[in-house]
């Protein structure tokens, strides 16, 4: 199912993937208008289409027989790594969600139904990605990596567990300084004053959830490598994370020290990359928590204690979170 119309004419190409057709046709009717929309109704039609033209977006459901969505997105990945993923599903699994980050490395994960004017925009932005910030040459992809390991900048770990700061600083051992707070404050202080590589978080500490300021963070300092760590996580957020948080892996505790060694020198790595190319910090770009976020500097961050950034029940939505953090922020204004 395609629009014969020239791309030129259109906003990108996209794949959308899916095993129920009425999905794909409600995908293509809402799409066909902006973008050049090409339909596959498993993961493997997905590959075969992809190895006979370039996307700028491709989305895919997650529940499909043979074939799961984050499988295909992760072959996607390594594919064409140009193109922006997208995972989309009416269920909310955890498994699958963690493995969209570490695995196919999303750029958006969306629920069904989707929001129709919604959907579109942040498609259109993806597609923007794709075809303006280019992905750096072998050649200069090989030098980033030789380079990505070597006089680093220090990494900050977010957690007030001593056994977790043992870990990182024997992964990284002397490749980067390790630096540890206990706060929000004390990590937007750290970050203010210099530069940060990699952040390393809980999500909670005690009662407190972590998952607003981070994606604050997040979004003040496109160039850090942000690392979650955990042994409990809801889908919600995760979801946040991806979406409004773009972090680079989530690890479960207890740490198993080969995957934390492992994924902080790519972390590291991915950092060099993003601030030796500004322009690739583009494909990691969040998606605001709020309007009033939007206007959030490092200075007013840094004056929330950790209680007034993370107060309430966990139970709540993360829009709720946000907006106590930015109640506490523009106590005048909201």
């Amino acid at each position: 199912m395609t629009m014969p119309t020239s791309l030129s004419l259109k906003k990108g190409r996209v794949l959308c993937v899916d095993d129920e057709p009425h999905i794909l046709r409600a995908l293509y009717w809402l799409l066909q208008k902006d973008f050049e929309v090409i339909t596959a109704t498993s993961g493997q039609e997905g590959i075969a289409r992809i190895q006979q033209q370039a996307f700028d977006v491709v989305i895919s459901d997650q529940r499909m027989p043979e074939m799961g969505g984050v499988e295909f997105l992760t072959m996607v990945k390594t594919l064409t790594p140009r193109s922006m993923r997208f995972l989309l599903t009416g269920y909310a699994d955890l498994p699958a969600l963690l493995s969209s980050i570490n695995e196919a490395e999303v750029y958006r994960y969306i629920t069904k139904p989707w929001d129709v004017d919604d959907l579109p925009r942040m498609i259109a932005q993806a597609a923007d990605i794709a075809r303006a910030a280019e992905l750096p040459s072998t050649t200069r992809q090989e030098a980033m990596v030789s380079e990505g390991t070597t006089g680093a900048a220090p990494i900050l770990v977010l957690d007030n567990c001593p056994t977790t700061l043992c870990a990182v600083q024997a992964a990284v051992q002397k490749l980067a300084e390790v630096i540890q707070v206990s706060t929000v404050a004390d990590a937007v202080h750290v970050m203010r004053h210099q530069a940060v590589s990699v952040l390393i978080s809980e999500t909670a500490l005690g009662t407190a959830d972590l998952i607003p300021p981070l994606c604050l963070i997040r979004q003040r300092h496109p160039q850090v490598v942000a690392v979650l760590l955990s042994r409990t996580i809801s889908t919600d957020s995760i979801s946040a994370l991806i979406n409004q948080g773009q972090i680079f892996r989530f690890l479960s505790k207890p740490i198993d020290d080969g995957q934390l060694g492992e994924t902080l020198i790519q972390a590291l790595k991915l950092n060099r990359q993003l601030t030796q190319d500004p322009g690739l910090q583009e494909r990691y770009r969040t998606e605001p928590l709020t309007a009033q976020s939007s206007h959030l500097d490092d200075a007013r961050l840094s004056s929330v204690t950790l209680a007034d950034a993370t107060g309430g029940t966990r139970d709540e939505s993360l829009g709720q979170r946000v907006g106590r953090l930015v109640r506490s922020l523009f106590p005048s204004n909201v």
